[in-house]
C-alpha cells in the first residue's frame, strides 16, 4: 500500500523539459555538445546563401577542450572550392554566433545526396514558374513530343525535354 501512495506522489510533480528532450537528442549531440546544436539550429543565419548548398556535419574538438574545434561541412557537388574560398568568412560568422573561438577549422565535404541528408528540397520552385507544371497542352502536341523522344534511354532527359517541348508550344 504504501508503493501506490509513493508512487503517487512521484507522479504529481512535472518534470523539468531537460529531461524529457535529452533523451531524444542525446544521438545528435553527444559529443559535440550545446555548441553543435547552436551551430545547426543557427546556420540559415551564419552561412546566409551558403546555406542553401551547404550544411554542418559534424564536429570534433581535441580532447578535453570545447574551443578550437574542427567543423566537417556537407557541400553540394560542385560548390567544395567556393565553400574552401569562404572557410574565413564562415569560420568568423560562426565564432561570432558562438561568442567565442568554438570552431578554428572548416572542412568541405562534398556530396550528391545533401538533399537527402538534410531533409531539404533540391530545388525551390518559384510562384512564376508554376505555370509549368500547369501548362493546358493538347494530347495531340503531347503525343508528338512523345514520338519525338522515343528513341532517347534517359527516362530524365526525356522527361526533361517533354516539359521543355509543354513550354514552348504553350507560350506560342
Amino acid at each position: 500500500m504504501s508503493n501506490i501512495k509513493s508512487y503517487l506522489n512521484k507522479r504529481r510533480s512535472m518534470k523539468r523539459l531537460s529531461s524529457i528532450t535529452q533523451p531524444m537528442i542525446a544521438d545528435a549531440t553527444e559529443n559535440q555538445g550545446a555548441v553543435y546544436t547552436q551551430i545547426c539550429s543557427l546556420w540559415p543565419n551564419i552561412a546566409n546563401e551558403m546555406a542553401e548548398w551547404s550544411y554542418p556535419k559534424n564536429l570534433s574538438f581535441a580532447k578535453a577542450t570545447r574551443h578550437n574545434g574542427t567543423l566537417t561541412v556537407w557541400v553540394t557537388s560542385g560548390r567544395g572550392p567556393e565553400a574552401q574560398i569562404r572557410s574565413q568568412e564562415l569560420l568568423k560568422n560562426i565564432n561570432m554566433a558562438c561568442g567565442f573561438n568554438a570552431v578554428s577549422k572548416i572542412i568541405p565535404q562534398q556530396t550528391f545526396e545533401l538533399h537527402k541528408k538534410t531533409k531539404k528540397p533540391l530545388h525551390r520552385l518559384d510562384k512564376s514558374t508554376s505555370y509549368l507544371f500547369n501548362a493546358d497542352i493538347d494530347q495531340s502536341t503531347l503525343h508528338r513530343l512523345e514520338q519525338q523522344t522515343n528513341d532517347l534511354r534517359s527516362p530524365e532527359l526525356r522527361a526533361t525535354l517533354i516539359r521543355l517541348g509543354t513550354v514552348i508550344y504553350s507560350k506560342q
